[in-house]
C-alpha cells in the first residue's frame, strides 16, 4: 500500500465480507466527506439506496408509460379491427365488447412494461455491452462486498484505510491503475454498433438460408429438420401402413361402452354403410309428446338453420346466402328412407356437404330428431285444403 498520495482526488476501494459491515463503512465515509462512487454485492442489500444518497429511480416511472403504451395499442388495434376495419356481429356480441379485449390488453401492457422497463434500465445506467468485462475485484460477485468512493479535499489514504479496518474492511487499496477509465486497449472499450450487428450476422445468414436447406423433398432423412417442417396429418378413416387393420381410427377394446353406457355403433361413413344401418337400425323410441317436444327443439336449434323450420328449406340461411341447396326433408326422396338411415345421416354426415352431429348430440337426441323429421313429412303430405270458389256475379250488376 503507498503513502503517497497523488495530487488529484485519487480512488479507493475496500472489501468487506458482511453487508452490515458494508453498509456501515458507507455511511461513515460520506459523513467525513468522502464520495461514494458505487457498491458491489452478490445480493441486494436493503438500505444501501438511502445510505449513499441516491435519489429515488425513475424506472417506475417508465415501466409506468411503457405498460400505459402496451393498453393503448391492444385496446385500440382491437377497437380499430372490431368496430371500424371488419366490424363482425358474432353471437349477439357488440362490436366494442371490451370485456373481451381484456386478455388481449393485459398481455401486451404486460409485455411492453417488462421490455421496457429493462430497456430503460441500460440506457439509464449506460450499460454497453463490452469484448473483455474488467474486473473490480475477485468475488465481487461471489461473495464480497465492495464499495469504490473517492477521497474527500486533503484528506489522505492511510488515515482512510486504517478507519475502514476498524469498520471490518477485510482489504483496501488505491486505484491507482482504474480499469473502469481506461480506454487504451480494444478489449477494453464498450461495444459499437458496428459490433452488435457483427454478432447478429451468424444468426441472420442462418435463417436467410433455410429456405435452401431443405430442396429434396425425396430425402427427407437428410433434410435439415429431419423431416418435421411438412408434418403428415390423417383423418380419422384413412388408410395407415403402420397401424392395426391397415387403418387410422381403431376400434375400442371389447366390452368398451361410451359415457352414456352405450355401445359403440359398427358403422362407419358412406353411402353403403348408411344403407346398411336402414336396413339393421330400428328406431328403439315409439312416438310420445315428450320425444316429439324433445326433438322439435333440438331439430329448431341445430337442423333449422339449413333446412328450414318445415323441413322444405323455406327460411334456410343456407339458401338465403345462395351457398347450396340443402336437402328438403319432406320430399318423396326423404320420407322413403328408414328410420335407420336417417340416423345414420344425423350421426356422420350427408354424402356431399351435411356435416355429421354424432359428436354433439346424444344418442337419444338424434333418434327423437328423427321422429319429429317424421310428423314434420306427414303435415308435408297432407292436402291443403281447397277454398270455396266466389259466387258469380250477374252480367251488369256492380261488385
Amino acid at each position: 500500500m503507498s503513502s503517497t498520495e497523488p495530487p488529484h482526488r485519487s480512488r479507493f476501494r475496500a472489501s468487506f465480507a458482511d453487508p452490515e459491515q458494508l453498509l456501515g463503512a458507507v455511511k461513515h465515509l460520506r459523513a467525513a466527506g468522502h464520495r461514494v462512487l458505487d457498491t458491489y454485492t452478490p445480493f441486494p442489500v436493503h438500505g444501501m439506496d438511502e445510505a449513499m444518497g441516491l435519489r429515488p429511480s425513475r424506472l417506475p416511472r417508465a415501466c409506468l408509460a411503457f405498460a400505459a403504451l402496451g393498453l393503448a395499442i391492444a385496446g385500440g388495434f382491437q377497437i380499430w379491427s372490431s368496430a371500424i376495419d371488419y366490424p363482425l356481429r358474432t353471437g349477439g356480441k357488440p362490436l366494442l365488447a371490451i370485456p373481451a379485449f381484456i386478455p388481449v390488453a393485459f398481455e401486451l401492457t404486460v409485455l411492453l412494461a417488462g421490455l421496457g422497463v429493462v430497456a430503460s434500465f441500460f440506457v439509464a445506467a449506460r450499460m454497453r455491452p463490452r469484448l473483455r468485462v474488467p474486473d473490480l475485484h475477485p468475488g465481487a460477485n461471489d461473495d464480497q462486498f465492495i464499495l469504490a468512493a473517492e477521497l474527500g479535499a486533503d484528506i489522505q489514504f492511510p488515515a482512510v484505510a486504517r478507519e475502514l479496518m476498524g469498520l471490518g474492511a477485510t482489504e483496501s487499496s488505491l486505484l491507482l491503475d482504474d480499469r473502469f477509465q481506461r480506454g487504451d486497449s480494444f478489449w477494453d472499450r464498450p461495444a459499437g454498433i458496428g459490433a452488435l450487428l457483427l454478432a447478429c450476422l451468424p444468426a441472420f445468414l442462418l435463417l436467410v438460408s433455410v429456405p435452401f436447406l431443405n430442396r429434396d423433398f425425396q430425402k427427407r432423412n437428410l433434410a435439415w429438420d429431419g423431416g418435421m417442417g411438412a408434418p403428415l396429418s390423417a383423418q380419422a378413416y384413412d388408410a395407415s401402413g403402420v397401424l392395426p387393420g391397415g387403418q387410422v381410427l381403431q376400434s375400442p377394446p371389447p366390452g368398451t361402452l361410451s359415457r352414456r353406457s352405450e355401445a359403440p355403433l359398427a358403422f362407419a361413413p358412406g353411402k353403403a354403410e348408411a344403407e346398411r344401418a336402414g336396413r339393421e337400425l330400428q328406431n328403439p323410441h315409439q312416438p310420445t309428446q315428450a320425444r316429439f317436444n324433445r326433438g322439435k327443439l333440438v331439430y329448431e336449434r341445430v337442423c333449422a338453420t339449413c333446412h328450414g323450420r318445415e323441413g322444405d328449406n323455406n327460411g334456410s340461411l343456407i339458401v338465403a346466402r345462395g351457398a347450396f341447396a340443402p336437402t328438403v326433408l319432406v320430399s318423396p326422396v326423404v320420407r322413403d328412407m328408414p328410420d335407420g338411415r336417417l340416423f345414420h345421416i344425423a350421426t356422420f354426415g350427408g354424402p356431399t356437404k351435411m356435416k355429421g352431429y354424432g359428436d354433439l348430440l346424444s344418442r337419444e337426441d338424434r333418434w327423437q330428431v328423427v321422429l319429429y323429421i317424421r310428423e314434420l313429412q306427414k303435415a308435408a303430405a297432407k292436402p291443403a285444403a281447397v277454398p270455396a270458389p266466389a259466387p258469380a256475379t250477374p252480367t251488369g250488376a256492380q261488385p
